[in-house]
């Protein structure tokens, strides 16, 4: 297997060129000092001959691994080659950079290069100039990473390049990271945002985007914001925005990028160009979260269905990938590829998955039917308003019946109904049927919305909605608002009630607001049961208006 590599702009090279710098290649370094000088000595002559920057990679044993002809960005194979090599996790490589400028100690314009030599993880980054100064030595110096540093490298020091040379023990600076208590598997998250001239919004949408990271199981590590000016519909952000997140997921060891809002398949492919990291949108953040927390098997084929559905438009082929399979014009080339059996794939996994929910659609129907006698209400809401706590303690579930309730956004997917009895002196009491429904939120996906519609049946077909509110989130009104935006576009006729939630928790000054808008909202804490008995009596008086006058007159509330 071939040890030593010459890569880069290496086409144009007359053979003489490539001889000599294949000589470099083979020149063997000292173990225990930065480089070779007479090699280096000679990398700078071959510089100032191409007239472009040579970069010098060696291993922990003095061994040339990698010259790189041109700048270390121009170099797209560099990294996969490195990867396939190292097998040590150790990062023991050595960068050696020789640049070809005339402004000998300044080295500032690395921005581009600083972001590859950042992949690589070398111990040191060694630059030199390939000019000499007056005094005959070339200047040189010495870098590390560093994660509060600007470009994400520190200078040591600097000096001629002699003086690095003659180190008789390998350079190993010590190197500044952030610490972040994180789990063993847990992914570091860079959220990618545009913001707007509103910056309470923002400062909300973000806050949501950042709950939804935590949601998945992610730790977002840090957040890189743009203004929203000219569209530009190939990356929605800028090239030098992109450039900045690239070079900040590197100084952060991010392994993810999620932007706020939803990407085409080929913005996302533009992106993830740009920045040399996976890049996930909020949708396919959603969908994720979904599947995690799917527990049924039902909820599982929607997910499932969603999923398809989403990543059906994303799959990528390109040349004779994209050939067609058949006969006649147009058809006729190398035959099936796998991307058009991967596509054939996902659409039979979709028609059978279809097939499937239609089937519970029918049985859930047929359980709807033989329970018509009794009156049906819904809990509907934004997500993590306190949905399942409601339910909870309305019907004083016991632990075993509960429903999971958690301060986690989705925390349940699928519907649960349970009975809330209303009991009656002299008579057998009275009883409804009472759904926890899966939680509301901005911008929900489509194929999401489309794949849980069997689920939002449930909604549809209820006699009465509870429309519970989170008072002690500030953004209350909003999320109100797209739970009300949401039901409509549903075409949800029913008689909806608004609950406010967490009156405990909130400001005086929010239940004034909610109390102009509506003048029939009901006020609760789920978790401490205040106004719990006046929202028992609501319901009683909605559905059983008769028996609810004769116990007051009794005196039984």
């Amino acid at each position: 297997m071939k040890q030593a590599h010459l890569i880069g702009k290496v086409d144009g090279l007359r053979p003489s060129q490539q001889r000599r710098l294949e000589a470099l290649l083979h020149k063997r370094h000292p173990e225990n000092s930065c480089a070779d000088q007479v090699t280096l000595e000679r990398l700078a002559e071959e510089s100032l001959g191409l007239q472009l920057p040579l970069h010098m990679i060696i291993d922990s044993r003095g061994l040339c691994r990698f010259i790189c002809v041109g700048s270390l960005e121009q170099s797209g194979q560099l990294i996969s080659q490195l990867k396939a090599m190292r097998r040590r996790k150790a990062k023991d490589w050595r960068l050696i950079s020789c640049i070809f400028n005339y402004a000998k100690k300044d080295f500032s314009h690395l921005k581009e290069d600083s972001i590859v030599a950042l992949d690589l993880s070398p111990i040191f980054w060694l630059c030199f100039s390939s000019l000499e100064g007056s005094s005959g030595v070339r200047f040189a110096s010495l870098w590390t990473t560093d994660s509060s540093a600007d470009k994400g490298w520190a200078l040591v020091k600097s000096d001629d390049l002699g003086a690095f040379c003659k180190d008789n023990k390998l350079i190993s600076p010590s190197r500044k990271s952030e610490s972040f208590d994180l789990e063993q598997d847990q992914e570091r998250v860079l959220l990618l945002t545009l913001t707007s001239k509103d910056g309470i919004n923002n400062d909300r949408n973000l806050a949501e985007l950042e709950g939804l990271v935590r949601s998945a199981g992610a730790y977002p590590i840090a957040v890189a914001k743009q203004r929203q000016g000219a569209f530009n519909p190939q990356t929605i952000w800028g090239i030098g925005k992109l450039k900045e997140v690239a070079l900040e997921v590197r100084k952060k060891d991010a392994s993810l990028v999620i932007a706020d809002r939803e990407l085409s398949p080929t913005q996302a492919r533009n992106l993830e160009h740009y920045i040399s990291c996976p890049v996930m949108d909020r949708s396919e953040l959603i969908l994720d979260i979904f599947a995690q927390r799917a527990s049924s098997a039902t909820g599982r084929l929607q997910v499932e269905l969603a999923q398809l559905r989403y990543r059906k438009s994303r799959l990528i082929g390109r040349g004779k990938s994209l050939s067609r399979q058949g006969g006649g014009i147009g058809t006729r080339g190398p035959g099936e590829t796998q991307l058009e059996k991967d596509r054939r794939t996902i659409v039979r996994r979709i028609e059978r998955l279809v097939k499937d929910l239609n089937e519970i659609k029918k049985h859930r129907s047929r359980l709807r039917k033989q329970r018509q006698n009794l009156p049906r209400v819904a809990i509907v809401g934004y997500t993590n308003v306190g949905k399942s706590s409601l339910i909870n303690a309305l019907c004083g579930l016991s632990l075993k019946s509960k429903v999971l309730a958690e301060n986690k956004l989705f925390a349940t997917l699928d519907p649960t109904t349970r009975r809330l009895i209303f009991p009656k002196k002299g008579g057998a009491p009275n009883e409804l049927l009472i759904t926890d429904t899966v939680g509301f939120i901005r911008e929900l996906p489509a194929p999401l919305t489309e794949a849980f519609r069997a689920t939002l049946e449930e909604t549809l077909e209820a006699d009465v909605l509870l429309l519970l509110v989170d008072l002690s989130n500030p953004d209350w009104e909003s999320q109100m608002n797209i739970v009300n935006d949401l039901l409509n576009s549903l075409n949800v006729n029913s008689k909806r009630l608004v609950v406010a939630n967490k009156i405990d928790c909130c400001d005086s000054s929010s239940i004034e607001a909610i109390s102009r808008l509506n003048k029939e909202v009901i006020y609760v804490s789920a978790t401490s049961g205040v106004g719990l008995q006046g929202l028992k009596n609501w319901l009683q008086d909605q559905f059983w208006p008769c028996d609810l006058r004769l116990q007051l007159e009794q005196g039984h509330y």
